[in-house]
């Protein structure tokens, strides 16, 4: 019986984990979303923004993903911070 109540133990607790992975993975996503939507408004601007230590795995994970990969060009400048700038789309490339 011990070793059943350990395995529900742990499953859950590893879930619990994943679960707030995910959580803070998007509530850094969408923060930078947020800030890049409300400085960048034309191409050739740059932003400059600090990341706290704390949200840093989370956040070298998100530059890659969409939709800031295809809106922003994201690099790391120093441990903790990032530049932004909104890319330029060639209608050329579209059609």
């Amino acid at each position: 019986m011990g070793e059943l109540l350990d395995y529900f133990v742990n499953k859950y607790k590893k879930d619990t984990s994943a679960s707030k992975d995910l959580l803070e993975r998007s509530i850094v996503k969408n923060a930078v979303m947020h800030v890049c939507e409300e400085n960048l408004k034309e191409a050739g601007e740059v932003l400059t923004f600090e990341v706290l230590p704390n949200a840093l795995p989370h956040m070298v994970l998100v530059i890659d993903e969409e939709p800031l990969k295809s809106m922003y060009d994201i690099v790391q400048v120093s441990p903790t911070l990032f530049e932004a700038s909104l890319k330029e789309v060639d209608i050329g490339e579209v059609l």
